[in-house]
């Protein structure tokens, strides 16, 4: 087995099981529906990694962004504090779940289900449109205020990334979420900070193996040093890779190792040398790299 049919049989293992789509999707309905009967709510959309279709099998949680009427969360003529905001939205899903895990996880509130899928529900309001044609929504910014952000957009700028890379960049993006997974402990690595330098950088843009498309991610996130790219948009300020300075520097350090491994790998199948290349891929991923 070559290097390139090892990587398209782990891109095959690694993609979601209907199961697991269809249990996301009943979780998505139900918990819409409890907002709706609890809120005035004008939309409930997935975001995230389940929306992009790179999800990845046994880990990708999914999220919602629920779009609140503005008058849910305004006091006087003025939002109220975002952390309040998600308060209301936890009290309602966690008297909807008693059995589950009810919590706030940074931007969201997180509802962990007895069949191990998680739910995070960014609760958001209708703030402006960008260029006539992308909605921006305010969302929590895990400090208490409000912050800018437009999924639609977003979605559209990597789909349209996607198309030229040749339909490479969501398995690129997947093996990337795989491998963060598969590091002991986890890296702490967003996936929507993965796949917009993907995007970005035109990492998978091209006549490239996934090999390659892996070597290059892997030093485009070590020359970054995993610090926050700049949106393309300028709507969200800045994107994070990391929440904490202690995350950076252990990303950095996985990041940098996999790098050294995934450059021994690809010169390694360039001069011939298979046995060589599988064995550094399996180290990159953690002995989770088919043979």
């Amino acid at each position: 087995m070559t290097i390139s049919e090892s990587f398209q049989l782990l891109i095959g293992r690694i993609q979601p099981l209907e199961t697991e789509l269809q249990a996301a999707r009943q979780h998505l309905a139900t918990i819409r529906t409890r907002l709706e009967t609890e809120f005035e709510v004008s939309k409930c959309f997935p975001i995230g990694s389940f929306a992009r279709g790179t999800s990845i099998r046994g880990f990708s949680d999914t999220d919602l962004l629920a779009v609140f009427r503005k008058t849910v969360f305004t006091w006087g003529d003025n939002l109220i504090n975002s952390d309040t905001a998600l308060e209301k939205v936890r009290m309602a899903l966690a008297e909807r779940y008693p059995n589950s895990d009810v919590y706030k996880d940074d931007i969201a509130i997180a509802v962990s289900f007895s069949d191990g899928r998680h739910v995070d529900v960014v609760p958001g309001v209708f703030d402006s449109m960008f260029k006539e044609k992308w909605p921006i929504y305010l969302i929590p910014d895990g400090s208490g205020t409000w912050m800018q952000t437009s999924p639609s957009l977003y979605d559209a700028y990597l789909s349209g990334a996607n198309t030229e890379s040749g339909s490479k960049m969501l398995y690129v993006a997947q093996l990337m979420k795989f491998w963060r997974e598969c590091r002991e402990p986890r890296i702490p690595l967003s996936s929507f900070h993965i796949e917009m330098v993907l995007a970005s950088e035109e990492v998978c843009k091209g006549v490239k193996s996934y090999s390659n498309c892996m070597l290059e991610i892997l030093r485009s996130l070590s020359r970054r040093e995993c610090r926050a790219m700049r949106d393309p948009y300028g709507i969200a300020g800045n994107i994070p890779a990391v929440k904490t300075a202690s995350q950076r520097e252990r990303a950095l350090a996985s990041v940098t190792n996999s790098r050294d491994h995934a450059e021994s790998a690809v010169s390694a199948d360039r001069r011939g040398d298979l046995n060589e290349a599988r064995r550094q891929w399996d180290i990159v991923f953690n002995t989770k790299f088919p043979w």
